[in-house]
Parts: structure tokens; C-alpha cells; sequence
């Protein structure tokens, strides 16, 4: 993007995350439809490393954060909390206009969401109100939703509950996973999340209310909804 200086790339490794949820995945899942969730990760490193070897020379997309970050040479952090006195620190140092969330596995508080000229926005991959919360592309596969989306918000210190900046209704294939709707809409979203920031630089950008009250929130699944989501077809993978 023209005129937008990334100050840092922050990796948020939370025990919320869900590469930190392995058990979790086998247990609702199954172990061959996890392995080849596993073989997906796997591959990505793969080439990640092949793209670093080769100089960045090969068309290679980069396949994670860290290495979007090598490939641009942008300061990469792998963090656990960025709620912690010394990030907060960090990022008051810094002077960020917008800091953007990726659909960040934390709620953000008051002293970090301050900090920027513009606030914090996030991605959630539904289309807000509805669906808000964990594991979207879990949950409209399960209620056999036809449409899901992309929203980008404002955060406050609730979860996908600030003010829209952005929406787009995302279609639901017929034979769609959870992978393949996570990165449909990841993709989607990350083109809407670019041009909402263009929207917030060109001062264009059209707030709308989010009656969070009138949606629908979900937390994580149970290990048996996993279960019982395969047993009526659905995929990881």
C-alpha cells in the first residue's frame, strides 16, 4: 500500500490460538483429518524456507507472518500478551496512527486500545453482528449457513463489538471445510481490511453501528459438536 510505513509485525501466541489447540483438533476431528491439517502446516514451512534459501528469488508467496516480515524486512515479535506493561511501553514509543488486528486471539484493554492516533480495527470473518465471537468458519458450516462474511471494526474491550468500517457477505460452497472457508475469507478479508485503511487515510471511510445486542456470539465448540459436526459430513480439511 502507498504511504503506509508497517512499524512492527506482532505474532500473538496465545493459549487461545488455535495452533495451539492440537488435542483439541484430534479429540473433536479425528487423527487423519488433523494429520492432514498438520501436512497443510508443514508444507507452508517448507516453502517458507525455500523462499528464504533461494533470496526471495522464486514466486513464493510467503506462507506466515514471520516470513512476510523477513521478505519485507519489517521488525517481526512473537508476543503472549499484548495487554503487558512492556509492549504497551513499546507501542507508546512507536507512535502508531492504526494498529490493525488480524483477528487477534486476545481482547485488547483500554491502555493498549488508547494508543493509536486512529484506534485499533480488527478483522472478524462473519458478518458482524452475527456470528461474532471464536471460530466463525466452525459455526456457519455447523448451522449450514449459506452466506458467512468479512467485517472490519473498531475494537473496544468487548469482543466484535465496536462501530463497522467495512462488510462483505461471503458465499458458502457446497462442499466447503473449515480450511477452505477460513482462507476464503482471511483472503477476503485482508483485500477489505487494505481498503479500509485507504478509507481511514483518505478520511472516507463510512462508520457504521454494530447492534451487537440484535447478532449471535459463539465461544469455542465442544469436543462432541466437533464430533458431531463430522458425523453429518463436515471437514477440518
Amino acid at each position: 500500500m502507498e504511504n503506509v510505513e508497517l512499524l512492527r509485525v506482532i505474532d500473538i501466541d496465545s493459549d487461545y490460538s488455535l495452533v495451539n489447540k492440537k488435542s483439541y483438533f484430534i479429540k473433536g476431528f479425528g487423527l487423519l483429518q488433523t494429520i492432514k491439517m498438520g501436512l497443510q502446516v508443514v508444507s507452508a514451512k517448507v516453502l517458507n524456507t525455500v523462499d528464504i534459501l533461494t533470496s526471495h528469488k522464486l514466486a513464493i508467496s510467503p506462507k506466515s507472518l514471520k516470513a512476510v516480515s523477513d521478505r519485507y524486512n519489517i521488525k517481526f515479535e512473537r508476543i503472549k500478551n499484548p495487554n503487558a506493561a512492556a509492549f504497551l511501553e513499546e507501542m507508546k514509543t512507536l507512535q502508531p496512527d492504526l494498529i490493525v488486528s488480524y483477528s487477534a486471539p486476545v481482547v485488547f484493554k483500554d491502555a493498549l486500545l488508547k494508543i493509536p492516533k486512529h484506534g485499533c480495527i480488527n478483522l472478524h470473518c462473519s458478518f458482524l453482528p452475527s456470528y461474532a465471537g471464536v471460530m466463525p468458519s466452525f459455526w456457519t458450516l455447523y448451522k449450514k449457513e449459506k452466506t458467512t462474511g468479512a467485517t472490519v471494526h473498531y475494537m473496544d474491550t468487548k469482543i466484535d463489538n465496536g462501530a463497522i468500517l467495512n462488510q462483505k457477505e461471503i458465499e458458502i460452497s457446497e462442499n466447503e471445510t473449515m480450511f477452505s472457508l477460513i482462507v476464503k475469507s482471511k483472503e477476503i478479508g485482508g483485500n477489505l481490511m487494505c481498503e479500509t485503511i485507504r478509507q481511514i487515510q483518505n478520511s472516507t471511510v463510512n462508520v457504521k453501528e454494530n447492534f451487537a445486542e440484535k447478532g449471535s456470539y459463539f465461544t469455542w465448540p465442544t469436543i462432541e459438536q466437533f464430533q458431531d459436526f463430522t458425523k453429518n459430513g463436515g471437514k477440518l480439511i
